[in-house]
């Protein structure tokens, strides 16, 4: 489990340290601001899409202690991506291709704040 806090310094920590690095001048730009600005938005995004039926049925989000389970979540999907990377595609700026490997990182990052 881990709270929406840390989920939202590691993701930050995350896209500056190994998203936004892929980038110069206005895009890395976009790319750290966008990032602050959807952390701040996080608290707001978790409890909207926990409520959902869907997400609710899956049981992640324990809204009492405001924590997800990151560890279910990642259980769940992420062997089952293969060598598979998913597409993020940035309008104006470009496609992010996150796999195994980045999704790890992610993790690890959220782990450790």
């Amino acid at each position: 489990m881990a709270t929406v806090s840390q989920i939202q310094r590691g993701f930050v920590l995350f896209v500056d340290n190994e998203v936004a690095t892929a980038f110069t001048g206005w895009q890395k730009a976009v790319i750290a601001g966008a990032s602050s600005l959807i952390a701040a938005n996080m608290p707001s995004l978790v409890k909207t899409y926990g409520s959902h039926p869907f997400v609710a049925a899956m049981g992640l989000y324990d809204p009492e202690r405001d924590s997800v389970n990151i560890d279910a979540l990642y259980d769940a999907f992420v062997p089952k991506l293969g060598a598979e990377k998913i597409p993020l595609c940035i309008p104006k700026i470009g496609t992010i291709k996150l796999g195994r490997d980045e999704i790890d990182v992610l993790m690890r990052y959220i782990r450790e704040v």
